[in-house]
């Protein structure tokens, strides 16, 4: 790497001149842009890092409350999941109901946050970027990657947290279903 070659010629003329040992780095500060962008790159990786698994996170305690939802709306139909095997609903239809219920209310509460995601990113970057802390954190973007991974996980998610309670709900004996209360 040339900044390095440079560096050492710089010690070495600097200690020639002003009678210092050039293999000691303490002896003059200079500055290292390509050292000071490889930290950068470091930092922002790690803040990368991090953001992706509080928003991993986020979308999993979404899940975990899709679930307990449809766990709820599973006790309350109950007598009407029963009525539907009774007269005859197959297995697949039933869970395929409630699957597709949990989905729904996953990508519904997905829209909802990215909408929300896009407003603050909007008002974000109508602050001016020259000044204050603006400069070093630059302008937010909702970049289309990031989004579709978002919705793939949130899908998945939204899934596994409609089939349990679907698997639930398809297991249940009709005549017992039916005295339900």
């Amino acid at each position: 790497m040339q900044q390095e070659l440079v560096k050492k010629e710089i010690f070495r003329v600097m200690s020639r001149k002003y009678h210092f040992n050039p293999d000691d780095d303490r002896t003059l500060r200079i500055w290292d842009f390509i050292e000071q962008e490889k930290m950068g790159e470091k930092i922002g990786t790690g803040v990368s890092i991090f953001l992706f698994s509080v928003g991993f996170l986020t979308l999993l305690t979404a899940g975990v409350g899709v679930a307990n939802v449809m766990y709820v709306v599973v006790k309350e139909r109950t007598r009407e999941i029963g009525i539907k095997k009774a007269v005859g609903a197959r297995r697949s239809y039933i869970m395929a109901q409630f699957v597709f219920e949990a989905l729904f209310l996953a990508i519904l509460g997905g829209a909802i946050g990215m909408l929300i995601s896009w407003g603050v990113v909007s008002l974000v970057r109508l602050f001016p970027s020259d000044s204050g802390a603006m400069q070093f954190l630059g302008k937010p973007i909702l970049s289309i990657q990031t989004m579709l991974m978002t919705t793939g996980i949130l899908g998945t998610i939204g899934l596994l947290a409609g089939f349990f309670p679907a698997r639930r709900a398809a297991s249940v004996d009709p005549v017992e279903s039916l005295r339900y209360e």
